[in-house]
C-alpha cells in the first residue's frame, strides 16, 4: 500500500497550512516584540511620556501615495514623536518643535479605515511642510498628550 495516496495528501494539506500559519504568526510576533523593545530601549524610561506598542501607519505625505503602509510602534518624549515601522524597518522622528498641527481625519493619501486617523502636520528635516497619519487604539489619549506637550 502506498503511503502518499490522494486521500493522505488531501488530509495533509490542512495540517501543513496550519503549521505554516503557526510559524509565520510566531515570526511576526517575534519581529513585533523586538522592534517595540528596540524603540523603547533607545530612550531612558524617565523620558518616555507615552508609548504604543502597535499602531497602524498610513504613510508620510512627502513619500507619495504609492508607499507601503505598515504597523509599528509609536513613542513620545518631551522632544520628539518617534515612529518605528516594523517591516520594512523605517524610523520617522518628528521633533515636537516642528509639529504645526494635529487633527483627526477620515482618510490619508487616499487610504481610509472605518475609524479616524491621527494626522500630524510638521516641517520635515528639509524644512518642507509634511504630514503623517496613524490609526491608534487610544486616539483621544495620544491627541491630548501630544497637544499638552506642544503647549509647554
Amino acid at each position: 500500500m502506498q503511503f502518499f495516496n490522494q486521500k493522505t495528501f488531501i488530509l495533509l494539506i490542512p495540517v501543513l497550512l496550519a503549521v505554516l500559519y503557526y510559524i509565520v504568526h510566531k515570526i511576526i510576533a517575534s519581529i513585533k516584540r523586538k522592534r517595540a523593545e528596540e524603540l523603547f530601549t533607545n530612550y531612558h524610561k524617565d523620558r518616555i511620556i507615552f508609548f504604543s506598542k502597535e499602531v497602524n501607519f498610513f504613510g508620510q505625505k512627502s513619500a507619495g501615495r504609492a508607499q507601503v503602509r505598515g504597523n509599528g510602534s509609536l513613542l513620545l518624549t518631551p522632544d520628539e514623536l518617534h515612529f518605528l515601522r516594523w517591516l520594512p524597518k523605517k524610523n520617522l522622528v518628528i521633533p515636537l518643535d516642528n509639529i504645526k498641527n494635529i487633527e483627526r481625519v477620515n482618510s490619508f493619501l487616499g487610504k481610509r479605515k472605518n475609524s479616524e486617523l491621527l494626522k500630524v502636520e510638521f516641517n520635515n528635516h528639509l524644512g518642507e511642510k509634511d504630514s503623517a497619519a496613524w490609526l491608534l487604539d487610544n486616539m483621544h489619549a495620544w491627541e491630548q498628550v501630544i497637544k499638552d506637550n506642544l503647549e509647554e
